[in-house]
């Protein structure tokens, strides 16, 4: 009985699978950027054990800034965390409340603007900071993913990376490999209080900068890697700032000018997951069709990705260094974040410890 019904489950799932490779897909081919070729960069440095300090119990500190003399940043369970940027301890833990629907607040995005510290989570929030208590700005019932935000004088212009409007319950990397272009920047005005949708039709939006100019943003578009230059008051794609060595998580200005990248998943040739499925549109469709094959992409991080790295770039896009981290060294496949602070390097991760390099 129990062979005969295996038989049948396993016919009934090949047959499945046969119509739909062979059904007209629903789903474009993607014309994605020629992958960069990281060998004709003058500029690498390799990370070695004795440049690195890890910075034990903050895990997953995607977001970074200097606020009130501490290194501040978001963990995976749900903390904003101050540090001490010379011993490197602990100083402080504020419990981040969930969000809607229970959500788990993933503190993505963090800025500082005089006194004061602006945050978003994945829950869909914008959140003010100020002694030891958070103040929600806005919530959105209806975001994905609120990614990242930048802060020019009383705007704050965010990133949604995706608009779930099909109602599937996907993961983050379904959404990034299925090249849907839903994602969007929100600007909120401090003080009317009003938001607004300034660009839209985005393939997952994530970092964000104010351009060295003030008058266009930097937008990291995840899944077709490249940086984009957008018009601060119009919304319209101004250019292609630059294509990237993967996909970029945050942009951070340089101390020095130019701006850091830090790179979550690294694509330096062809031979790369996005180019597979976006060229194939039938299997990309499969794999982003139910929120029950998540689990398969959980594992192209790690089984696909190259050496976690994080660059920096002129102020006409060109890449003039190249930071390349050994996962034995740093524990990670990804980094979200540069901060620099004198002399060294602060650098997140979406999943692993935060920690500081020392290039001096």
């Amino acid at each position: 009985m129990i062979k005969k019904l295996l038989l049948i489950l396993t016919s009934s799932s090949i047959g499945l699978l046969a119509i739909l490779l062979y059904q007209p897909s629903p789903l474009p081919t993607i014309s994605l950027p020629p992958p960069l070729n990281i060998s004709n960069i003058p500029n690498i440095l390799h990370l070695t054990s004795d440049m690195v300090d890890v910075v034990g119990g903050v895990r997953g500190g995607e977001s970074l800034v200097r606020y009130q003399g501490d290194i501040v940043t978001g963990t995976l369970d749900g903390y904003l965390v101050g540090v001490d940027p010379d011993s490197l301890e602990v100083k402080w833990r504020v419990k981040c409340p969930t969000g809607y629907q229970g959500r788990l607040c993933r503190i993505l995005g963090l800025r500082v603007v005089g006194e004061e510290l602006f945050g978003v989570d994945l829950g869909g929030r914008l959140f003010k900071f100020q002694s030891g208590k958070f103040e929600w700005l806005f919530t959105s019932d209806t975001a994905g993913f609120f990614n990242d935000l930048v802060v020019h004088q009383d705007m704050v212009y965010l990133t949604d990376s995706y608009s779930p409007k099909d109602g599937k319950k996907l993961s983050m990397l379904q959404r990034f490999y299925s090249f849907n272009p839903d994602g969007r920047i929100l600007s909120y005005n401090i003080t009317s209080k009003q938001v607004s949708v300034l660009a839209d039709t985005l393939y997952i939006p994530n970092g964000i900068e104010l351009h060295s100019s003030n008058r266009s943003l930097l937008v990291s578009e995840g899944s077709m890697y490249r940086i984009l230059e957008i018009d601060v008051k119009s919304g319209e794609t101004v250019s292609v700032f630059s294509r990237t060595l993967g996909a970029v998580d945050n942009i951070r200005r340089s101390n020095e000018g130019g701006y850091w990248l830090g790179v979550s998943t690294g694509r330096t040739t062809s031979h790369h997951l996005s180019d597979l499925l976006a060229q194939h549109p039938r299997l990309r469709y499969i794999l982003t069709l139910h929120p029950l094959l998540a689990p398969l992409f959980s594992l192209f991080p790690r089984l696909l990705a190259e050496q976690p790295r994080f660059y920096k770039v002129d102020n006409t896009g060109v890449i003039s260094s190249v930071v390349v981290g050994d996962r034995r060294v740093t524990d990670t496949v990804a980094f979200s974040e540069v901060l620099q602070v004198g002399g060294s390097f602060f650098v997140g991760s979406p999943f692993s410890n935060l920690f500081r390099v020392k290039l001096e």
